[in-house]
C-alpha cells in the first residue's frame, strides 16, 4: 500500500469521524485536543516559560498539550514501539461504523497529523528585504552549566500561513543597526523542529542557537564588542518579544521521498538541528511518514563534554520508540573520549572506525547528511577514499555517483 493511499484513507477516516481500538487496550473515551491548553498558555503569558534546565519536558508536554493531547497515543507508542500498529478494520477504514459503541461518551478518534503533509517544499514566504514578525514563546538552555558556552532552544510562533518542512532554514534579522548605521544582515539558522512544531499545532518553529562569544586569550574575559549579534539577540530573548524573520529556504537537506532508504546524520554541536526534526518526524510524531519509514537511521553527534550533549532525553525516547536496531546513536565527546591513535575523539573518527559499514550503506542507497563544523569533512573524505582504494574503487567517481543520486548532502560552516 502506498503512502498516498494510506494518507487518503487517513483523511477520509478523519473527516468521517472513524473509530479505532488501541492495540491490546479496552476501548476508552478520549478527548481530542487540537491545541495547547489555554490555561498553560495564559500562565506563560501567551508563551512557554523560560527554564534553566535543558529538560524540555518542563517546557511543554506533547502528551498533554499537543495535537493528540489526552489520547494516550504518544505514551502507547513509546511503550510498544514497533509493536504498535494500525488496525485496518477500525480507524483506517474509509467510513465509520454504522453506529458508535454504546459505551462511548466521546469519540475515540485519534487523528493522524496530516494537514501539513502536502506542503511540497515551501520557499520564501517572506524575503529578507520584507521580513515578517514572529513571536518568541520561550527558550531554554540545552547544556549543563559546566559545558563550554551557551546553547539555547528557542521556540517561536510564526505568522499565519508561514510553513516549512524538515531540513529547511529560517532567517532572523536582529533588532538595531550595525556600526555603519544600517539594519543588521539576516542570519540563517537550520530549523530544529518538524513542520508541526514542538507543540504539534503547525504554527511554531524551533531553533538551536549557540551564543557566539569571543574570549580574549590574554585576559580570559569575554569581549562584548566581538559577540555574535544575532545569536546573542536570540539567546537573550524573552517570551512575547517580537522578532523579524524570513524564509523558509533550502531544498537540499530534505528527507528522502523513499521511506525505505537508510539515513545517516553527522553533526557537530548545533548542527544537530535538522536531524532533531528528522528524528521527531520518523520516530515521535503521529504521521504517515513515521509509520511508512522502514529504513534505519544512524546519528553521529560530536560535542566537547557530556554536559554538552544536545537533546539526550528526546533521543533516548526516540530509541525506545524505534524498532530494534532502527535508530543507532554514536557520540564523539572530544574531551572525554579518545580515538584509535589516542587523540581526541571527533565525529570523523567515529566514521573512520565504522568506515566499512558507512561505505556498505552508501553503496546500498543510504542518504548521508553532514551539518556543523567543516573541520570534520577532510578526515571523513580521506577515510572513504582510503577504503575505496583498497576495494579497487575510484573515490571521486563514487562521490559523484552519490551526489547525482541525491545521497550526499553537506551543510557545514
Amino acid at each position: 500500500m502506498t503512502m498516498s493511499n494510506i494518507l487518503s484513507m487517513l483523511l477520509m477516516a478523519s473527516a468521517a469521524g472513524a473509530f479505532f481500538t488501541p492495540l491490546s487496550h479496552p476501548r476508552r473515551s478520549f478527548e481530542l485536543m487540537a491545541a495547547p491548553s489555554g490555561t498553560r498558555v495564559l500562565q506563560a503569558g501567551a508563551g512557554i516559560p523560560i527554564h534553566d534546565s535543558g529538560d524540555l519536558t518542563n517546557q511543554w508536554n506533547p502528551a498533554v498539550e499537543g495535537k493528540l493531547g489526552g489520547t494516550g497515543a504518544l505514551e502507547e507508542r513509546l511503550q510498544k514501539g514497533l509493536l504498535y500498529e494500525y488496525k485496518d478494520t477500525d480507524y483506517l477504514s474509509p467510513s465509520p461504523p454504522e453506529s458508535p459503541p454504546t459505551t462511548h461518551t466521546k469519540s475515540d478518534v485519534v487523528e493522524a497529523q496530516h494537514w501539513l503533509e502536502d506542503l511540497g517544499v515551501p520557499q520564501h514566504f517572506a524575503k529578507p528585504s520584507s521580513p515578517v514578525t514572529a513571536t518568541i514563546l520561550g527558550r531554554t538552555r540545552l547544556i549543563s552549566m559546566d559545558a563550554p558556552g551557551d546553547i539555547q532552544h528557542v521556540l517561536l510562533k510564526l505568522p499565519d500561513g508561514m510553513h516549512y518542512v524538515e531540513g529547511q532554514s529560517l532567517s532572523v534579522i536582529p533588532d538595531g543597526i550595525d556600526s555603519k548605521g544600517k539594519k543588521h544582515k539576516p542570519r540563517l539558522y537550520s530549523i530544529a523542529s518538524t513542520r508541526y512544531g514542538d507543540v504539534l499545532d503547525g504554527n511554531t518553529v524551533s531553533l538551536c542557537v549557540r551564543r557566539a562569544e569571543y574570549t580574549d586569550p590574554a585576559t580570559g574575559m569575554v569581549d562584548p564588542s566581538k559577540k555574535g549579534v544575532c545569536s546573542n539577540f536570540l539567546c537573550d530573548s524573552s517570551p512575547g518579544q517580537k522578532i523579524q524573520v524570513a524564509g523558509p529556504v533550502g531544498k537540499t537537506m530534505l528527507l528522502p521521498e523513499d521511506s525505505s532508504k537508510d539515513i545517516i546524520m553527522v553533526a557537530t554541536g548545533t548542527g544537530i538541528a535538522p536531524f532533531r526534526a528528522f528524528l521527531h518526524r520518523l520516530f515521535m510524531e503521529e504521521t504517515v511518514a513515521r509509520h511508512m519509514f522502514s529504513g534505519t537511521a544512524w546519528l553521529i553527534l560530536g560535542v566537547p563534554v557530556s554536559g554538552g550533549l544536545l537533546y539526550p532525553q528526546e533521543i533516548g525516547a526516540m530509541q525506545k520508540n524505534a524498532g530494534p536496531g532502527q535508530l543507532e546513536v554514536d557520540y564523539a565527546i572530544s574531551r572525554e573520549m579518545t580515538n584509535a591513535e589516542g587523540g581526541k575523539m571527533y565525529v570523523q573518527h567515529v566514521l573512520q572506525q565504522n568506515i566499512e559499514k558507512l561505505l556498505d550503506r552508501l553503496n546500498n542507497g543510504a542518504v548521508i547528511y553532514f551539518c556543523g563544523l567543516k573541520g570534520m569533512m577532510p578526515g571523513i573524505l580521506e577515510a572513504l577514499e582510503d577504503t575505496c582504494t583498497k576495494k579497487g574503487l575510484d573515490f571521486s567517481t563514487k562521490l559523484k555517483e552519490w551526489q547525482a543520486n541525491h545521497q550526499w548532502h553537506v551543510e557545514v560552516y
